[in-house]
C-alpha cells in the first residue's frame, strides 16, 4: 500500500484549512447579515409604529365609508384615509427629524413592504445607500432622494432609490410591478414630505440598464433641452411592461422609484408615477 507523500499530505492540509476558513467566514457573514436585517427591521418597525399608533383606530375602508364615499375601490378608500390623517403624521415626522435632520419624508405603498422614511444628504452622493436611519453602517441602507432633487418649492421631479433585498424588504416589492395584476392591486404610491401629503398614480414600470439606458430617466425627470421629455416618455411607454392608460406631460409632478433588477447587467426597475 502506497503511503501519501509528505508534500501531498501538506497540500491536503492546506486545502482543508482553506475550506474550513471559507466555511467559517461564510457562516460569520450569514449571521452578521441576519443580525443586521433584524436590527434594521426593528428600526423601521419602531419608526412606522410611531405614527401608526397616533392615527385614528378605524381602518381605511371604514374611514372612507364614513366620508360617504361608498363606491370607491379599496385602494381609493385607503388613499382618501391617507390624506385625511396627514396632520397626525406630520407631527410625528418632525419628531423623527429632530433625531436625524436628513429625513425629508415618508414613502408607502399599501399592501407591500414599502413603508419607510426617506432621507436626503445633498452634499454626499449616495450617503444612505449603506446607512440606516441613524447613520450606522448597514448593507440594507435607507431609501433616499437623489441629491439632485428638490422637494421644496421650486420642486423638481423626485427620484428615490432603495435596495432590492432578497428577503423582500426595502424596494424589493417593485419587482411585483413587472406583472399587470400586481399593478392593478397597487396603483398608488404615497409620498409625504415633512408638511405635505402626496398621492401619486403609477404611469409606467420598466426595466433598463443603469449604464446603457440612464439617459431615459435623466431626460424624463430632468430634461435639459426642448423635446427631451417627450422623446424620453415615448421610449418609456414602449419599454413599459404594460400600458397603464396614464399619460404624462412635462408639467406633471413626477415621482420615480428605482431599485436593482437581476436579469440585466447593471439592471434597474424604474417605476414612474405622477402626482394626483
Amino acid at each position: 500500500m502506497k503511503r501519501k507523500s509528505p508534500g501531498r499530505a501538506a497540500v491536503l492540509r492546506i486545502m482543508m484549512a482553506i475550506c474550513l476558513m471559507v466555511f467559517l467566514v461564510s457562516g460569520f457573514l450569514l449571521i452578521q447579515d441576519f443580525i443586521q436585517s433584524n436590527r434594521q427591521q426593528e428600526t423601521f418597525d419602531e419608526l412606522s409604529g410611531r405614527f401608526a399608533d397616533g392615527l385614528a383606530s378605524e381602518d381605511a375602508s371604514e374611514k372612507a365609508t364614513d366620508s360617504k364615499e361608498e363606491e370607491l375601490t379599496e385602494q381609493q378608500k385607503w388613499k382618501l384615509w391617507w390624506e385625511e390623517t396627514a396632520q397626525e403624521r406630520f407631527a410625528v415626522y418632525h419628531s423623527m427629524k429632530e433625531e436625524n435632520s436628513d429625513m425629508i419624508g415618508w414613502i408607502r405603498i399599501e399592501g407591500t413592504n414599502i413603508d419607510y422614511p426617506v432621507m436626503q444628504s445633498p452634499n454626499q452622493r449616495d450617503y444612505y445607500l449603506h446607512r440606516d436611519f441613524y447613520k450606522k453602517k448597514s448593507s440594507y441602507g435607507t431609501p433616499y432622494l437623489s441629491e439632485n432633487c428638490k422637494y421644496e418649492n421650486p420642486r423638481t421631479s423626485l427620484l428615490i432609490s432603495g435596495h432590492h433585498m432578497k428577503n423582500g424588504s426595502m424596494f424589493a416589492s417593485l419587482q411585483g410591478y413587472t406583472e399587470y395584476a400586481f399593478y392593478a392591486e397597487h396603483p398608488y404610491v404615497q409620498f409625504d414630505t415633512m408638511d405635505e401629503a402626496g398621492s401619486y398614480e403609477v404611469a409606467a414600470v420598466l426595466k433598463l440598464s443603469a449604464s446603457g439606458d440612464q439617459t431615459i430617466w435623466q431626460n424624463l425627470l430632468f430634461p435639459q433641452e426642448e423635446g427631451d421629455f417627450e422623446q424620453a416618455w415615448e421610449r418609456v411607454k414602449v419599454q413599459s411592461f404594460y400600458d397603464t392608460g396614464i399619460e404624462l406631460t412635462k408639467e406633471d409632478e413626477l415621482l420615480a422609484l428605482v431599485t436593482c433588477e437581476y436579469t440585466l447587467k447593471n439592471g434597474r426597475i424604474l417605476l414612474v408615477a405622477k402626482r394626483i
